[in-house]
């Protein structure tokens, strides 16, 4: 077996995305814009559905000024519950389906149904893509 399939072995693996999950989760929900720097993937997009139906987008520059003015706001650390659903990794590709729950998107509280693609370049797992429905509690 080579070096590679063994390295791959043990980062392509639905833990190793449970892992990349939890840190984004972790450092989103503290609003540590620096982190997020090298969580999100230099194409980064993501998709909000609102609860009327409105798509908002943003690019990785957009939804990082997203959560520093949040943390300008002075506002406290977001909720961090997650339901999970299903990891699913596809070669360098890997996609997580979660349910979330917090107020970072809208100000006030909000179910969020996650559909989040990671793609393994650099050495590490980054999100290239999220598509997020929010629903009320």
């Amino acid at each position: 077996m080579s070096t590679q399939s063994n390295s791959q072995n043990q980062t392509h693996t639905k833990e190793a995305i449970r892992e990349a999950m939890d840190h984004l989760i972790d450092r989103a929900t503290h609003f540590d814009v620096g982190a997020l720097e090298t969580i999100y993937h230099k194409d980064f997009h993501t998709t909000l559905v609102m609860p009327d139906s409105k798509v908002i987008t943003y690019n990785k520059r957009e939804f990082i000024e997203h959560f520093a003015k949040q943390a300008e706001e002075g506002k406290t650390q977001l909720n961090t519950w997650a339901d999970w659903h299903d990891f699913n990794i596809i070669g360098n590709t890997a996609v997580c389906v979660l349910t979330r729950k917090h107020s970072g998107m809208t100000g006030e509280e909000m179910r969020l149904l996650c559909n989040i693609e990671f793609r393994f370049e650099d050495g590490r797992w980054q999100v290239i893509r999220e598509a997020i429905f929010l629903r009320p509690l």
